[in-house]
């Protein structure tokens, strides 16, 4: 009973960071989506100039997808391995 109770504990710990991380997550994208709109309002010569940016930022998502689908796919062996 008593790990029961441990284990249930540190998950909905781990729960609620998972979850302010997300709300951290969703402040940022609001900020590059305000971001993104003011800029989108700029004149089209200073927009090119923006192009290098938008490829970063490309970059950025695709790595952060990969450390996502990683972090994902090292839990679920861990847990794989538990239950063997």
């Amino acid at each position: 009973m008593m790990d029961t109770t441990k284990v249930r504990q540190s998950t909905q710990k781990l729960e609620a960071e998972v979850i302010d991380e997300y709300g951290r997550m969703v402040e940022l994208l609001d900020r590059m989506s305000n971001s993104a709109h003011e800029l989108s309002s700029l004149p089209p010569y200073l927009l090119e100039g923006l192009l290098p940016l938008e490829r970063k930022m490309g970059l950025v998502l695709t790595l952060f997808k990969a450390s996502v689908w990683s972090v994902l796919v090292q839990k679920q062996r861990e847990s794989e391995n538990r239950q063997r």
